[in-house]
């Protein structure tokens, strides 16, 4: 069930990043009309909210070293 979650995550991180490269292709391009580089900079907007959600959430699950008495110890932060 983790392993399931895990790939659901990864595959919408996945989506929502190749859809900022193609807004970002269409925005740099220069020929998308005024009104529509505004709905497609709203969307790129929600997608990077997105992705950085994501992000922080791996990033505090990241292993961290201790030291302690009995050495180094390494544990698991998961915070959800």
């Amino acid at each position: 069930m983790e392993a399931e979650k895990k790939n659901d995550q990864e595959s919408i991180f996945e989506e929502a990043y190749q859809r900022l490269e193609a807004i970002a292709r269409e925005l740099e391009d220069g020929s998308t009309p005024l009104e529509k580089s505004f709905v497609l900079y709203e969307e790129a907007q929600k997608l990077l909210k997105t992705c950085h959600r994501m992000l922080d959430q791996a990033e505090k699950r990241l292993k961290v070293l201790q030291v302690g008495e009995g050495g180094v110890e390494v544990r698991e932060e998961r915070i959800e």
